[in-house]
């Protein structure tokens, strides 16, 4: 979560974020890291009148991003759910989208990350790419029907107070953000212009160019139900 004089930023794990981060912190006036990964319901109330962005992806895209990535990092959430790498793409991920059903393997999966997840996050030390910033309290609380992505994405969101929320496609990621600066009235300046047509991709995940090719129907179809948020 990253404060400027115009917007808050909030970072969802595989949309960009990395690549955000940067724009936003070196080149946005006012720009402050609060917490990697922080969540709205902890912004700061002298922050609430502030616009808030943040980006989403195509959930098929999303899960095959985030298996790679994951498994890279070895991330204890991943760990878990996929027995620390056993399962297959189909396996492990059919694990995130029912993670709440109300079965015991279910639960217990739930139970293990409440105890590997910490129940207060530090902002003051350094983010480590293995913690995604999720405490112990949000998986004894995890709903049941809903896919892990649209919980996570919800999750990031909600709050008690009204904010303006402006959503961008990750899909188009740099025209998306130039959009939502623009939308809140953050100057555009040449340094941003440039580092929108001209800054690499950071932190891409090792994953197949083609995502669709990773999913048979029924894996598929269980996204479109589960993830339909």
């Amino acid at each position: 979560m990253i404060v400027t004089d115009h917007f808050v930023y909030l970072h969802v794990s595989r949309s960009g974020g990395t690549f955000l981060n940067k724009l936003i912190r070196q080149h946005v006036p006012g720009a402050r890291m609060l917490q990697y990964h922080g969540q709205l319901k902890d912004l700061p109330v002298e922050y609430s009148h502030l616009p808030v962005i943040g980006f989403v992806r195509n959930p098929w895209d999303w899960y095959v991003s985030m298996f790679s990535d994951y498994a890279r990092k070895h991330q204890y959430i991943f760990e878990i759910i996929s027995d620390r790498g056993a399962l297959d793409f189909e396996a492990t991920v059919t694990r995130f989208l029912t993670l709440g059903d109300d079965k015991g393997s279910s639960r217990k999966r739930l139970r293990r990350l409440a105890t590997m997840a910490p129940k207060v996050i530090d902002v003051q030390r350094p983010p480590q790419s293995h913690l995604p910033g999720l405490r112990s309290e949000h998986f004894k609380n995890y709903p049941e029907g809903v896919g892990y992505y649209s919980w996570l994405v919800q999750l990031m969101f909600e709050s008690e107070r009204d904010h303006q929320v402006h959503f961008g496609r990750f899909e188009n990621l740099r025209a998306e953000a130039l959009r939502l600066l623009e939308e809140t009235g953050t100057p555009i300046t040449n340094a941003i212009t440039e580092y929108l047509e001209q800054a690499g991709a950071l932190n891409a995940s090792p994953r197949p160019k083609r995502f669709v090719d990773s999913y048979g129907p029924e894996l598929a179809a269980l996204v479109a139900e589960r993830d339909g948020y």
